[in-house]
């Protein structure tokens, strides 16, 4: 039995890394039971799990009773060879694009079959509410998923477009013929968009941001309401700023280190 664990094979640091997991997506706050029923772990063990990491600050209690993730647990994710140099390099960017439009500016990375959210840079004046910071974005309905998974080596994009592609408005497009031809105009066009498609009342574009050459590594991306903005004018806008960020992280140590990992296998 491992680390003395009363589920067969199953080791401590597995179950860590279950109550870890449940936070996953847009869990903020969960209360002990709804961390045991993502867990599927015995109460009991659950909670001596988070009393564990309350103390050594991997969770904190919060006032209304329930759990979220601690600041020490944040302040060593930061740290990542994947995002830091990133996010880093990318900030002057992200700024400068937001000061111009004042929509919502993010970077993302592709993570399994997700568009993982390395910053984001929040928007004002009525722009429809956006992923934060560590959330996930599916690749087939948000403009930085198509991006990635544009430019992602092809078994990746044969394997996401042969899974289930779900379907979040009357717009998000599930045909993988259609979206196979979508991801070469986007590698043809250098953008991509997603009008309606993940949200109702918005619409984002994205462009690639390239470190090893003709690899792609992350995707900035614009997203506001319909109207607010000329799309043709955001296009050019977040291609520039993808642009001046492949510039600024050719030949630099932040592209070294983060463009290996980037391109993971779907599902891994």
């Amino acid at each position: 039995m491992a680390g003395n664990s009363s589920t067969p094979g199953q080791s401590v640091s597995a179950k860590i890394f279950l109550v870890l997991d449940a936070f996953a997506g847009e869990r903020t706050v969960l209360s002990m039971s709804d961390i045991a029923r993502f867990t599927a772990l015995p109460t009991s063990t659950v909670h001596r799990l988070i009393q564990d990491m309350v103390i050594w600050g991997g969770l904190e209690r919060t006032s209304g009773g329930g759990y979220a993730i601690g600041v020490r647990l944040w302040e060593i994710a930061a740290r990542s060879n994947r995002s830091y140099g990133l996010r880093e390099a990318a900030m002057p960017f992200l700024q400068s694009l937001w000061e111009t439009t004042k929509a919502h500016v993010l970077i993302a990375v592709m993570d399994g079959n997700d568009a993982l959210l390395i910053e984001r840079i929040a928007g004002t004046r009525g722009v429809p509410a956006a992923g934060r910071a560590g959330g996930r974005l599916p690749l087939h309905a948000s403009s930085s998923g198509k991006v990635l998974l544009a430019y992602a080596e092809p078994a990746i994009r044969d394997a996401v477009l042969a899974s289930p592609l779900a379907r979040y408005t009357t717009n998000t497009h599930t045909d993988p013929e259609v979206l196979r031809l979508e991801l070469d105009r986007i590698r043809n066009d250098g953008v991509a968009t997603s009008e309606n498609e993940l949200t109702p009342g918005s619409v984002s574009c994205a462009a690639p941001v390239f470190g090893p050459p003709e690899v792609g590594i992350a995707a900035v991306s614009l997203l506001s309401s319909p109207g607010a903005r000329d799309l043709k004018e955001m296009k050019l806008l977040v291609q520039m700023a993808a642009r001046g960020l492949s510039h600024a992280l050719a030949g630099s140590h932040a592209a070294s280190t983060i463009s290996p990992r980037l391109h993971r296998q779907a599902g891994s």
